[in-house]
């Protein structure tokens, strides 16, 4: 049986949402600007441990990673026993961004695909040796006096980095994107905008099930006015 919604307060003034919880596993809102697993300094909070330690949970695991400045749904196992099961569930699972790009996009749908290759820092797009990736994007609406559009992004592979660069690959990046929009003054900019949105996916009792946050107060602030995105999936 799954367990209501509820905002818990972590150490270091983050703050957190359980979206989802049941037996298995939970769906949990990641902040913007904490790592969500361990880095290499021991010291450095992330939202795992932070979560971990609040739920007394020490086996919790992070199934899906989120980069530091993306915000948003992330899915912890809870149960050891059951990391297979859980990876094949999000694997299977539908998966939705949104986003804020610089300028206007001449396009209102596309989908991309293409391979990427793996780096250090970020991630390159190549004709050949990479992973295919493959995403649908939709925008939502324009902001021309702020130079931005409002959009989703639908996964449908996984790759590290696959909006981020993709967008850039369009010429409209994610707005305050330090690595794949370097000559945007960042300075002024108080977060990357993109954010994990929506999971749709079957439990284990094979019941669908979508879930999703509530659009990041700072998207809004950002344009101007609040955003809103009418779809629900049937």
């Amino acid at each position: 049986m799954k367990s209501p919604r509820r905002e818990i307060r972590l150490k270091g003034g983050f703050t957190t949402r359980i979206l989802y919880e049941c037996e298995e596993f939970l769906l949990a809102e990641k902040p913007e600007g904490l790592p969500v697993h361990e880095t290499k300094d021991p010291n450095r909070k992330d939202f795992t441990r932070l979560l971990a330690g609040y739920l007394n949970f020490p086996d919790l695991r992070t199934a899906n990673r989120l980069d530091l400045g993306t915000s948003g749904i992330v899915l912890l196992g809870k149960m050891s026993d059951k990391n297979l099961e859980i990876d094949a569930l999000l694997k299977d699972a539908e998966k939705e961004y949104i986003f804020l790009c610089t300028g206007i996009p001449d396009w209102k749908e596309k989908r991309f695909e293409c391979f990427i290759r793996d780096g250090n820092k970020e991630v390159q797009i190549v004709r050949s040796g990479g992973k295919k990736a493959i995403t649908e994007f939709t925008i939502v609406s324009h902001h021309p006096k702020e130079n931005c559009s409002f959009g989703m992004a639908k996964i449908l592979t996984g790759r590290r980095h696959q909006i981020r660069v993709m967008l850039r690959e369009l010429g409209h990046p994610v707005l305050g994107d330090p690595v794949y929009s370097p000559s945007q003054p960042e300075a002024k900019e108080t977060r990357m905008y993109l954010h994990s949105f929506r999971l749709c996916f079957t439990d284990f009792q094979g019941k669908k099930q979508w879930v999703e946050t509530e659009i990041p107060l700072e998207f809004s602030n950002r344009v101007g006015k609040t955003l809103t995105v009418d779809y629900k999936p049937e």
